[in-house]
């Protein structure tokens, strides 16, 4: 499930602050913004649509559906959850409600402001503009990106990237390196517990600039012989080091956009104890003994367990991020995507050594990187 990343926001006190426009020359990287199944959901709701067909045939809630399907290990169909929108516009309600409907319905409102806020305001500009600085300036891509926002999904996922072939207007879920990256965001989920518009905006942001350093890190990777050859070693000691490498600068840009970019005290106690257990899990992912089983569970619990304090391979990942950019400085984290994984560990255990606050790496993890 490599290709499927799903991102939930920490909630965090968030302040409004403006981005300057990237002067990277080939940056050429675009959002193509989508908000008509958001808009067509909430018309719905309101009896202002009435072919249900119209609204669950959208891409973004097609998307959404058949991703909270699979996360519910049910099948999905385009029918079946255009049978539940008539379900739920009509005031029923589910023991099990698959696709997110009651948020939406419950939230209706709230949304409706947040998707104004969302329009008016230069978004793509300033997500661009947060994340262009991470990547190397002799960067070369061309890329526009499509973003839908919806208003329904699963109850974890604020947002999700997914790689989608297209045919006949239904999306088929496809492997790293196939078909179209896509993000889909799920507005209900930044008005479910922040109640000023303002502040949902940021949370709502802050997600999107993620998932956006996801997309391009990937399209960069694919284009560049040192991530080439990472991705042909299967090794999942490897899989697992490049999750944390990219996970740790994403949350890093989400940091970014919050008040101060500092992590709190919670945070970084968490991030120390999630470095002691990623190095538990490169160690026992090197084991001879490991299992298939055993090494899709660590992997999986790494970024999908949940919570912060359980996604050790995020929260050390942004630990390590974190302190190369504020002790070697952004130039430094920057190299470690044009240099690799084993360059980002190199630099985080070098600044362990000379940082006693900094937690290591066992000698024996690091070697697996030589």
């Amino acid at each position: 499930m490599k290709h499927l990343r799903i991102h939930r926001s920490l909630l965090f006190v968030l302040l409004l602050s403006v981005f300057p426009l990237t002067a990277q020359e080939h940056f050429n990287v675009s959002l193509r913004l989508d908000f008509a199944s958001v808009d067509a959901l909430l018309e719905f709701s309101e009896g202002r649509i009435a072919n249900v067909n119209r609204v669950a045939s959208l891409r973004g809630n097609q998307i959404a559906a058949a991703t909270s399907a699979l996360l519910a290990r049910e099948e999905y169909s385009k029918e079946r959850f255009a049978q539940e929108l008539e379900r739920f516009r009509n005031g029923a309600t589910a023991s099990r409600d698959m696709f997110g409907l009651t948020s939406a319905m419950r939230f209706r409102n709230e949304i409706k402001l947040l998707t104004q806020e969302a329009k008016k305001r230069a978004l793509e500009r300033r997500v661009m503009a947060t994340i262009a600085p991470f990547f190397p300036e002799k960067i070369r891509l061309n890329a526009a990106i499509p973003v839908y926002f919806v208003a329904m999904g699963n109850e974890n996922a604020a947002a999700l990237v997914r790689s989608i072939v297209w045919r006949d207007d239904v999306p088929y879920f496809v492997g790293e390196g196939e078909g179209e990256l896509t993000i889909v965001m799920n507005l209900t989920r930044s008005v479910e517990y922040i109640r000023d518009v303002q502040v949902q905006f940021i949370d709502m942001m802050s997600t999107l600039a993620h998932e956006s350093f996801h997309v391009v890190f990937g399209l960069y990777q694919q284009q560049q012989p040192v991530w080439q050859q990472i991705a042909s070693r299967p090794e999942p000691h490897w899989v697992l080091a490049e999750l944390v490498q990219n996970e740790g600068i994403a949350y890093l840009i989400s940091l970014q956009q919050r008040s101060g970019a500092q992590l709190s005290s919670g945070q970084l106690s968490s991030s120390k104890q999630s470095v002691a257990d990623l190095n538990k899990a490169l160690s026992e992912l090197a084991s001879p003994n490991l299992t298939r089983e055993r090494a899709r569970e660590l992997i999986m619990n790494s970024n999908l367990s949940g919570s912060y304090e359980k996604n050790y391979g995020a929260s050390a990942g942004i630990l390590m991020a974190y302190a190369i950019d504020a002790k070697l400085g952004r130039a430094a984290l920057t190299q470690t995507l044009e240099l690799g994984t084993a360059d980002f560990f190199a630099k985080y255990q070098q600044l362990a050594s000379q940082h006693g606050e900094l937690p290591k790496f066992d000698d024996a993890v690091m070697a697996l990187f030589q």
